[in-house]
């Protein structure tokens, strides 16, 4: 172990020569403060970290620990580094001072002191016998149901009795210490300091500890499952598969709105196939408009209340939906803006395998947040559509990969981002049951237009709690950008501004379709048209400059006369967005 902190790996040293010109050209971006060239540099070395790390500790959940400070660390004190050249092997020192400190606290296999510790640590605090897992479970079940008989509510007092006598059949599984110590972490939500502190055991045995019961937990709920289910059907047990049709929705290439996409795919499959016009008009994707306040990087396009646009999305094509959402605690939340508000859950296989398999096995795909898009996407929304318990796998949809991809359950359940939809029906509504189709797309249309104006005008409703994440949108936004290309003491964002240009063109020329088949008459519909024109040329404006700057990974910066075009070619996309906001202010005065 003594060499590891003298000597570096030969395949450090190997790399501790020179960098390549685009590596270096990363580090000296991420330097100014380019968070997606951090990122980049994240991708190329997590792998070989995680290996140093987890030969030096000899346990990859730690490993997976130490790795996320070190990248922390690097990040906050990159300032400091002078030779960007050597970026790995000051990297590679971050994480072994991580690693040695988490080693000075106990290695994961060091001895261990008996289960008794925590019974007579907790002497004089708790009444309860809690090497007892009876006496233990009974009280939380006491607890539970007295709490619901002070709220009034029966059918709780039921749901959290069962809850328990689940959790209860579970728990059996578990040696007395990983009961103790798994119950110490989710139901008394102690921290793994606390945990090791009161068993007198390293912080990293805690974590070996967690991870295991996890996996033995998980592996008896499916045992206890597949008995209940075989008895109760008198059947081989749950379907262990199934893998929906993917049918073609649309002749076009798949839509760089990924959203509007992946529920075109939900309702093709459903045999609903929608125009994509349609749906990029009625979900008011193709209207909008958010850069950061920070940066030209592209996260602006997914920062929006999700589940608000997503039951209203639905709801205009006349589905109810179930969503699930929720973000990991001591994760890196992508797009924080917009899952801020979700709840705190747990990586817990049980909170979102049998979520997706209910829907499958009813032959409804689910719409996903995909972490792990192919690049050069960073995340997108995509798709499930199949699952498969022997292969621990799920099918879906990746912008990248025409036949669909695969990931994990693992790879799901460990996802930061937590937000699944399914559709449970159709609406019930007698009064649209009784209009026209042509009157009802009128209605949404007119209900688009002035979302499009109220919008462009003032800006998104939504707006995220958190400071530091701010931004501009409607026609604000144009300025927003333009001023970052105009800056002179900016480092724009390469690889985020070749997102948005190929993002909100193609958006800008939705938005002109979708006004084409607005179903209106005489006056208001030839100023329908005329937005739709100006619409179109707005996304002229925006295409020719992401032929220039095409959406692609590069560490290749964007020249002065090239920001200079990109910003004109903006002020004039703007003047034609400004105009089609006022053809569509005169038009809704018509429809009045």
């Amino acid at each position: 172990m003594e060499s590891w902190n003298t000597v570096e790996p030969d395949g450090m040293r190997k790399a501790a020569s020179p960098e390549t010109e685009s590596e270096q050209a990363l580090v000296e971006r991420a330097q100014l403060g380019d968070t997606e060239a951090f990122g980049e540099l994240f991708e190329q070395h997590r792998g070989r970290l995680r290996g140093w790390a987890e030969r030096m500790t000899g346990d990859a959940y730690l490993a997976d620990d130490i790795v996320q400070d070190a990248f922390v660390k690097a990040f906050l004190h990159l300032g400091t580094l002078s030779d960007t050249s050597r970026f790995l092997p000051w990297l590679y020192r971050i994480t072994r001072n991580q690693t040695n400190m988490r080693l000075r606290r106990g290695g994961p296999y060091r001895k261990e002191s008996p289960f008794s510790v925590m019974q007579s640590d907790m002497k004089g605090h708790f009444a309860e016998d809690w090497e007892d897992l009876d006496n233990m479970l009974y009280h939380l079940a006491r607890k539970a149901s007295d709490a619901a008989l002070l709220e009034q509510d029966p059918a709780e007092s039921l749901l959290r009795k069962d809850l328990f006598e689940m959790i209860h059949a579970l728990l059996h599984c578990l040696n007395a210490k990983e009961r103790g110590i798994f119950k110490a972490y989710f139901y008394r939500q102690l921290s793994p300091e606390a945990i090791a502190a009161l068993y007198e055991m390293p912080i990293g045995s805690v974590y070996t500890y967690i991870y295991r019961s996890r996996k033995k937990i998980g592996k008896e709920h499916v045992r206890v499952s597949l008995s209940l289910m075989s008895e109760q059907k008198g059947s081989g047990g749950m379907q262990k598969s199934k893998v929906l049709q993917l049918p073609a929705w649309t002749t076009q290439s798949p839509l760089r709105a990924s959203l509007v996409d992946s529920v075109g795919r939900m309702l093709a499959i459903r045999e609903d196939r929608q125009d994509p016009a349609k749906l990029m008009g009625i979900s008011t994707v193709a209207f909008s408009m958010k850069i950061s306040n920070r940066t030209t990087f592209a996260d602006g396009i997914y920062v929006f209340d999700w589940k608000q646009t997503v039951h209203d999305f639905f709801g205009k094509l006349g589905y109810r939906i179930t969503v699930l959402c929720g973000q990991l605690s001591n994760s890196p939340v992508p797009v924080l803006g917009a899952v801020e508000r979700f709840p705190v859950v747990l990586p817990i296989e049980e909170a979102v395998i049998p979520f997706i398999r209910k829907y499958l096995n009813q032959g409804q795909p689910l719409l996903y947040f995909d972490t792990r898009a192919s690049k050069p996407y960073v995340h997108e929304w995509s798709m499930i559509y199949g699952y498969d318990d022997e292969h621990r796998v799920v099918y879906l949809t990746d912008p990248m990969t025409p036949g669909g991809k695969t990931l994990s359950y693992d790879d799901v359940i460990h996802n930061p981002v937590r937000f699944l939809a399914g559709i449970e029906g159709e609406t019930a509504c007698e009064e649209s049951g009784r209009q026209t189709e042509e009157a009802v797309n009128r209605e949404l249309a007119e209900q688009t237009i002035r979302f499009a104006v109220e919008y462009a005008r003032n800006g998104c409703r939504y707006t995220p709690s958190t400071i530091y994440l701010q931004y501009t949108s409607g026609l604000d936004a144009y300025d927003r950008w333009i001023g970052f290309l105009r800056d002179p003491c900016h480092l724009p964002n390469r690889y985020g501004i070749g997102h948005l240009f190929a993002y909100y063109g193609e958006m800008k020329r939705y938005a002109s379709q979708y006004l084409r088949t607005a179903a209106f008459r005489e006056e208001a519909m030839r100023l329908t048209l005329l937005a739709a024109e100006a619409y179109e040329q707005a996304a002229e404006e925006l295409d020719g400059r992401s032929a220039d700057v095409p959406f692609i990974r590069t560490s290749e910066m964007l020249s002065a006369d090239m920001r200079s075009k990109c910003a004109e070619s903006l002020s004039r996309a703007k003047e034609f967005e400004h105009a089609a906001i006022g053809y569509l202010e005169k038009a809704l005065n018509h429809l009045r």
